[in-house]
């Protein structure tokens, strides 16, 4: 009975991490955005963002990830060694970059350059920390993110959006508890993933504030 528990939990934690996947968040964040603001945008457009980071952000990455598996350059899926996250953080640098310049030409969405900074920035953060043989939590770092965008975004544009926050709130605690569970990271790397995905998130406000 305990092994077959042991199981459905595994198999729970794995299923979660898999739909909160880092490469998934700007997807969801772009998505809830739409949902939550009470700013009208045209159909087209936002059918035409969501498409756009759904082949650049999704689609492409996983291109490229399947590529250098088949020819050997990763170990595995996983990215298990800092140097194989470097790599990877430095193409998804320049994914977010590709997004970014996008976006930027739709002044609508003016909200959503201080999310994308905060992604160009946390992965270039992490990118260092790689770079060092350092392993933050990705997932810790994803999900911190999103949930501070919703906080600092509601709290500026002075949108009740609680019950979401606090919906957030308790998927992040179960995307980090689901990856401690599997042994994917350390309480440290958890720790690391957080305080970039909040602090990153919060420099992008400001620089959004100072020059947009």
């Amino acid at each position: 009975m305990q092994k077959i528990l042991s199981t459905i939990i595994r198999s729970g934690a794995n299923l979660i991490s898999f739909i909160a996947h880092p490469v998934f968040i700007p997807i969801y964040t772009v998505w809830l955005y739409f949902h939550l603001t009470p700013r009208f945008f045209l159909p087209a457009n936002r059918h035409f963002l969501l498409l756009y980071l759904l082949i650049v952000s999704v689609i492409i990455p996983l291109l490229f990830l399947a590529v250098i598996l088949w020819a050997k350059g990763f170990s595995n899926y996983r990215l298990p060694h800092p140097r194989e996250r470097f790599l990877f953080s430095v193409i998804m640098i320049v994914v977010y970059s590709i997004i970014f310049s996008k976006i930027i030409k739709y002044h609508q969405f003016i909200e959503l350059f201080m999310f994308f900074i905060g992604i160009i920035l946390s992965v270039s953060a992490l990118a260092i920390y790689n770079f060092f043989y350092i392993k933050p939590s990705i997932h810790a770092m994803a999900v911190s993110g999103l949930l501070t965008f919703f906080i600092v975004w509601s709290y500026y544009s002075k949108l009740n959006i609680l019950n979401y926050i606090i919906l957030f709130v308790i998927t992040a605690t179960l995307v980090i508890a689901a990856r401690v569970f599997l042994g994917a990271h350390t309480l440290k790397e958890i720790l690391r993933g957080i305080l970039i995905g909040v602090l990153m998130q919060m420099l992008a406000f400001y620089l959004t504030l100072m020059f947009f």
